[in-house]
C-alpha cells in the first residue's frame, strides 16, 4: 500500500481539520454560516483531499476534468464573498495538515508530489476566481459589507461612504435575522445554496447595508417610509421557501446603531432559547419574557411554580403547548398528537398539582410567565 493510499480513508478527518484551521485564522471564514462551513465546504475539501491521494496513489497527474471540479469550487468561493487570499490559504493550509498527518502515521515521502500539485492547482483556482468575481458586483458588496461593519462597531463612516458612492441613512432599523435550516434530507449543497440566494438577494438592495456573522445576517434598513424591515424580512422568507426568525431595533442615529444590534440580537435569541415560531420581533413583542430573562428573585419564584411538575414532563409539555397555541384546546392537542379530552385531563392535573389554572385568565396570565421563567432557567441550566 502506497503512502497516499494509506491516508484516504481519513480524507474527511483531514479535510475538517483543515476548515477548523481556516476559521480560526482566516478572518473571512468566521463570516460565513457554521452550516455551510461543516456541510459544503467540508465536503468539498474531503473530494480533493481524496483527488489528491488518488492521483498520488496512482502516480499520476489529475485529469483537466479532474482539475476542473476543484477549480469550480474555488470559484465559488467569490459568490460567498471571500477574498482571493482567504480562498488560497486553504490549500497550504490543507497541505500542513496532510503533513502533519503524514508524519504521525510514519508515512512522509509524498511531501514533494503534494506540492506539486498545489503548484499546478492554485494559479488555476486564482484565474477562476477572478473571472468569477467580474461576474458579480464584488466592489459594491464589498464596500457596503465594510460600512455596516464600522457602524455596528461605533465608528465613522461618512468618509468611506462618500469615497464609495454610497448614501447614508440618518437612522436605521438593525435587522438581526438567522437562515432557516434547510429541508431534512436535503444535502449539504442546500445550505450553500439558500446562503448565496440571500446574499443575491440583499445585493439588489443598494440603500441596505449587510454583513454575515457565522449563522446570522445583519442588516442596516434606512428607518425611512421607502424602506421596510418586514417587506425585507418577508423577501427573505420566500427567497429561502422557509420562515427566518428575525429581531429588529431602531438606532435614531448612527451612534445608537451598536447598542440597536446588541438588542436585536438579544430579542433574537430569546426567540430561539423560547422556541417561539419563526417571524420578526420587536423588543414590544417579548417584553415580558424579556424582563424575565434577567436573573431575578422575581424569576426564581415564578419558575419555582412549575417545579412540582418536574416528575411530569408531559404535563409540563401540556402546558408549554396550550400557552403556545395561545390557550385554543384544538390547537395545543393537535401540536401534541393527543385528543383534546387528554389535554383536558393534563390540564386539570397541573391544576391540581400546582393550584393554578390555566383555563382561568388570571391564573392563565400567572402560569404563563411561570412557564417562560422555567423555560429560561432551564436552558441556563442546559437541561433543554
Amino acid at each position: 500500500m502506497t503512502e497516499a493510499a494509506a491516508l484516504l480513508p481519513r480524507a474527511r478527518e483531514l479535510a475538517t481539520a483543515m476548515m477548523a484551521r481556516c476559521v480560526a485564522e482566516i478572518p473571512a471564514y468566521q463570516r460565513l454560516p457554521a452550516s455551510v462551513l461543516e456541510g459544503d465546504l467540508v465536503a468539498n475539501a474531503a473530494a480533493v483531499v481524496e483527488l489528491v491521494l488518488t492521483t498520488l496513489d496512482e502516480d499520476r497527474a489529475p485529469t483537466d476534468d479532474e482539475l476542473a471540479i476543484a477549480v469550480t469550487w474555488g470559484a465559488e468561493r467569490a459568490r460567498d464573498g471571500l477574498p482571493l487570499d482567504a480562498v488560497l490559504r486553504i490549500y497550504p493550509l490543507g497541505a500542513q495538515e496532510a503533513w502533519r498527518l503524514a508524519a504521525s502515521e510514519g508515512t512522509v515521502g509524498l511531501a514533494d508530489r503534494l506540492f506539486g500539485f498545489l503548484a499546478e492547482v492554485m494559479p488555476r483556482i486564482a484565474a477562476a476566481y477572478l473571472r468569477e468575481r467580474e461576474d458579480i458586483d464584488w466592489e459594491r458588496r464589498e464596500h457596503r459589507q465594510n460600512l455596516a461593519g464600522n457602524l455596528l462597531a461605533g465608528r465613522p463612516a461618512h468618509r468611506a461612504a462618500e469615497r464609495g458612492g454610497q448614501t447614508l441613512a440618518d437612522a436605521y432599523d438593525v435587522v438581526v435575522f438567522r437562515l432557516p435550516a434547510p429541508r431534512r434530507g436535503a444535502g449539504t449543497r442546500a445550505t450553500t445554496d439558500l446562503f448565496r440566494a440571500v446574499r443575491s438577494e440583499l445585493d439588489t438592495r443598494r440603500e441596505v447595508l449587510t454583513t454575515f456573522e457565522g449563522d446570522s445576517g445583519v442588516l442596516l434598513v434606512p428607518a425611512t417610509p421607502a424602506h421596510s424591515a418586514d417587506e425585507l424580512v418577508a423577501r427573505i422568507d420566500e427567497v429561502s421557501h422557509a420562515a427566518c426568525t428575525a429581531a429588529v431595533a431602531t438606532a435614531p442615529a448612527h451612534a445608537d446603531i451598536p447598542h440597536a444590534h446588541a438588542e436585536a440580537a438579544e430579542v433574537l435569541a430569546l426567540a430561539e432559547r423560547l422556541g417561539r415560531p419563526p417571524k420578526l420581533y420587536r423588543l414590544a413583542d417579548l417584553a415580558i419574557e424579556y424582563q424575565l430573562a434577567k436573573p431575578s428573585p422575581a424569576r426564581a419564584a415564578l419558575a419555582a411554580l412549575l417545579d412540582p411538575l418536574e416528575p411530569h414532563p408531559h404535563l409540563i409539555d401540556a402546558l408549554r403547548a396550550f400557552v403556545a397555541s395561545g390557550y385554543h384546546r384544538g390547537e395545543a392537542a393537535a401540536a401534541l398528537t393527543i385528543h383534546r379530552n387528554t389535554l383536558t385531563y393534563r390540564l386539570g392535573r397541573v391544576h391540581l398539582i400546582t393550584g393554578y389554572d390555566a383555563t382561568r385568565p388570571a391564573d392563565a396570565r400567572q402560569l404563563a410567565a411561570a412557564m417562560t421563567a422555567y423555560d429560561i432557567e432551564a436552558h441556563e441550566a442546559g437541561k433543554h
